[in-house]
């Protein structure tokens, strides 16, 4: 198939200018069961496959010239490259929009891009499985950049670099982010770079670092800021390469492959119970108050906060008293599970300070 074989575009609309009389808007449903009339629901009915001899009804051109208005202002809609916005009655309709499905935004320019299927959210809102269809693009030209606070448009200065300039009218002067020929700021590392980055606020530069292209590795320079780097054994820049075998401080020297991804270190420790401290290695150690009795020989059975995976190996209860004869006694704790175990004060019910230690 060629483009040149795309239809011309509709201008005008089937049956647009048919009379009042030879033309029906089509319901959802039918009206009146039998009466032979279209719906979306049925397009021609049943009625209209019979034949009037054995009680049919016959199909009306009004419904037809309805039938082929309607889906030719879909079309013409499409052709003329409108991308329907947003419909929340819609999407409840369908059962929700489906994943790569793209919707205009109330505002002109603006569209969405559904993440998932059977999306019934709403774009922008908290939540909704919605993007942005240029998130990660910059505008060529006119547009701004952010960083550490400082936005402008794009401006060119010279072979040296491009500039996000927060005062266009002075490119000097006041705060501004820079793009330059900086090498001979980074302190005998030499080489060139293929891109570079400092933050110059006043007279003061900082958050300098380039892209080498002879290795491919970030420089880093800081004044004040990153002291581990600052105060490593390479100076105050240190390459990406060099990192991966120190962390620039005696006390940390193993390494960037001793190190574990975010992901790694929430799964070790991370618990939404201020009561339970996960552990690396797989141990857990929960610690509460809980009340207890001694009405039966066992005592009370109390229930630890999160279970572990196993039988705990260490238990213990203590007073929540001090000398006080009300609260300070002994506690019996006995037959722990996964999920909890029984307590017996000795002689005074009430607050305990329970202690478990045991496998995740």
């Amino acid at each position: 198939m060629k483009q040149s074989d795309f239809p011309a575009p509709l201008t005008t609309l089937i049956a647009q200018n048919a009379a009042a009389t030879d033309i029906t808007t089509i319901p959802a449903t039918q009206s009146r069961t039998g009466d032979g009339t279209a719906s979306l629901a049925l397009g021609f009915p049943p009625e209209t496959f019979i034949a009037r001899s054995a009680g049919g009804v016959p199909p009306r051109g009004q419904d037809m010239n309805g039938l082929l208005n309607l889906i030719s202002k879909i079309l013409r809609a499409y052709q003329a490259g409108c991308c329907g916005l947003y419909n929340s009655g819609f999407a409840q309709a369908i059962g929700g929009y489906p994943a790569g499905a793209v919707v205009s935004g109330s505002s002109p320019g603006t569209f969405w891009v559904s993440t998932a299927d059977d999306n019934v959210t709403t774009p922008g809102s908290d939540g909704a499985t919605w993007q942005n269809l240029f998130t990660g693009y910059l505008p060529l030209s006119g547009g701004t950049v952010s960083w550490l606070n400082v936005a402008g448009p794009l401006t060119a200065e010279g072979f040296d670099g491009i500039t996000a300039q927060a005062v266009p009218s002075n490119p000097q002067t006041g705060d501004y982010i820079n793009y330059p020929s900086f090498y001979s700021k980074a302190q005998g590392r030499g080489g060139q770079f293929i891109f570079g980055l400092q933050e110059h606020v006043g007279s003061t530069f900082t958050g300098l670092l380039s892209l080498q292209f002879n290795d491919g590795s970030w420089r880093y320079v800081g004044w004040g800021q990153n002291q581990r780097i600052n105060d490593s054994q390479f100076g105050p820049v240190a390459y990406t390469s060099d990192l991966s075998g120190y962390v620039t401080n005696a006390t940390y020297n193993n390494g960037l492959s001793a190190y574990v991804t975010s992901a790694t270190y929430g799964s070790d420790f991370a618990t939404s119970d201020s009561r339970v401290i996960n552990l690396a290695f797989g141990h857990r150690i929960q610690a509460f108050q809980t009340s207890v009795g001694n009405g039966s020989s066992s005592g009370s059975w109390v229930t630890f906060p999160v279970a572990f995976s196993g039988i705990p190996f260490f238990f213990q209860a203590n007073s929540c008293g001090n000398a006080d004869g009300a609260t300070d006694t002994d506690y019996f704790c006995h037959d722990a599970t996964a999920t909890g175990m029984y307590v017996r004060p000795r002689n005074f019910s009430g607050l305990a300070n329970i202690i478990v230690i045991g496998p995740k």
